[in-house]
């Protein structure tokens, strides 16, 4: 049997958007279930105590004038709720003045309690004394029988039937993702096997896209390009040798028929030629040596994968790897990014009261022990709440603090502050930084997904964050954009509506 981490890449993505809408789903049905039969109860027993009570306040003149038939009259009354197995009317010393039973049901009648509920198996047993001029003259008693058992099972098919469905458009959904990431790097591992097995290095792998995947694209097409310069100038180096060997030969032979004497003349010609013969063989070499570095590097891997792990793996599975290892680090970080942004996305907004002012003094916290080498005074202005999703309100402010503290980082006097503004009785709050800053000409591009306004060697990211945070704000509601200049800071505002 294959042990998960001998799946697939693309079993794996399935799985784990399967499993994740699955437990989801399944928590929140269980959680329907359960609240419903809390409510239900709650709902059977106030609707007993107020059947209770008409009973007893219809029953209290039978019982003065010790009516039995009356009181048991207006027991039968009960034949039009089923759910009721039985009932009875007490006198005041506790003794049975009247009863109901269900025809095909019957119950044995308990003792006079006091006034309460119980609840015994499935069925629900309520007694009410009966007031008489504020004096208890009687109890009346009620049993009904529940159905909780048949009402929990009705919503567990619910629930059932959802979770399949959810489980075939998560698979859908997985399966056209999954395709999108593994379809290029099947592309490029096509191409790299026909370099290798044909030595055509004419060849180049189609680019899907400017994400990732698409930039290894461009690298993998820029060595091929650079290896076929190299075995060009190669081939080259070759004909020379080739033209300068012919010459050494013709040469040679024109020596031999002149005269004796130009022997050592040939001699050293073609000691020369030897020489350069030895040159021009190190320098190809050397040129071959280098350019299949690379190219071993990325082998290597494969190779390594595929010796340990080979008899556990289909053919498909060893292609997969071969393409897989040379972008695995950065593309575990972009797919951690997505899921975060799918399950943002997916988590269910639970407004609360929100302490902006120490979730935000928090976050710079956790910043400040996350990257100790970054010197940030943080300015949190106090007393600042909101009413939002504390779990997604979080995410906004570890984003707009995080961006903030990273690209003012290189400043000596680097700061944040962290505030909130009132126009037209709206409140705004703000993150405002004193670092690189940014062009307005291109602030329509902060928040879109992969969007980078400053080089990946300057200051490291996805791109993904501002994104994620734009999401969280609009599903609440609001708004969040951003002020800034080059070398003077940003100001990134965002607003949460009651």
């Amino acid at each position: 049997m294959l042990r998960l981490r001998d799946l697939s890449i693309r079993f794996k993505v399935l799985g784990l958007i399967a499993l994740s809408s699955l437990l989801s789903l399944a928590l929140a049905g269980a959680g329907m279930i359960v609240y419903d039969l809390i409510v239900f109860k709650r709902t059977s027993v106030a609707e007993l105590t107020v059947q209770a009570q008409m009973l007893g306040a219809i029953s209290s003149a039978a019982l003065i004038f010790n009516d039995p038939k009356a009181a048991t009259e207006y027991l039968a009354t009960l034949r039009a709720r089923p759910t009721i197995v039985c009932a009875a009317i007490y006198r005041a010393d506790g003794k049975a003045f009247a009863a109901y039973q269900r025809a095909h049901d019957p119950c044995a009648l308990p003792v006079a309690q006091a006034d309460g509920y119980d609840v015994i198996e499935d069925d629900l047993m309520l007694f009410k004394s009966i007031q008489h001029n504020r004096e208890r003259v009687g109890t009346v008693f009620v049993r009904q029988n529940l159905g909780r058992t048949e009402r929990a099972l009705g919503y567990t098919g619910i629930v059932a039937a959802v979770l399949l469905g959810a489980l075939l458009l998560g698979l859908l959904v997985s399966t056209a993702m999954q395709r999108a990431i593994t379809q290029p790097l099947l592309g490029i591992a096509t191409v790299a096997r026909g370099v290798t097995e044909g030595r055509d290095f004419s060849l180049r792998a189609v680019k899907a896209g400017n994400d990732e995947v698409g930039l290894m694209t461009d690298a993998f097409n820029q060595m091929l390009a650079e290896i076929e310069r190299s075995a060009a100038e190669l081939r080259r180096a070759n004909e020379q040798l080739q033209v300068e060997i012919a010459e050494h030969r013709q040469a040679r032979a024109e020596v031999i028929a002149l005269n004796a004497t130009l022997e050592q003349r040939v001699a050293e010609r073609t000691r020369s030629l030897e020489l350069a013969n030895k040159e021009l063989e190190t320098f190809s070499y050397s040129v071959s040596h280098d350019l299949r570095t690379p190219l071993r590097a990325i082998e290597g891997f494969s190779s390594v994968l595929m010796r340990d792990q080979a008899d556990r793996l289909d053919e498909r599975g060893r292609e997969h790897l071969q393409r897989v290892r040379a972008a695995t680090q950065r593309m575990g970080r972009l797919i951690d990014d997505l899921l975060h942004l799918a399950r943002t996305m997916r988590v269910e907004v639970r407004r609360g009261n929100v302490n902006l002012s120490e979730m935000a003094s928090s976050v710079a916290k956790e910043i400040g022990h996350a990257h100790p080498d970054r010197v940030v005074r943080f300015n949190v202005a106090p007393g600042l709440s909101a009413h939002g999703d504390p779990e997604l309100v979080r995410i906004v402010l570890d984003n707009l603090l995080g961006n903030a503290a990273k690209f003012s980082s290189k400043k000596p006097d680097a700061h944040v502050d962290f505030g909130c503004t009132l126009q037209n009785g709206e409140a705004i709050y703000y993150v405002r930084d004193n670092g690189v800053g940014f062009d307005m000409a291109y602030a329509n591009k902060l928040f879109g997904a992969f969007q980078r306004l400053h080089a990946s060697k300057d200051f490291e990211g996805t791109g993904i964050g501002l994104a994620n945070a734009q999401r969280i704000i609009a599903r609440h509601g609001g708004r969040i954009w951003a002020e800034g200049r080059p070398d003077h800071g940003a100001t990134f505002f965002f607003t949460l509506p009651t």
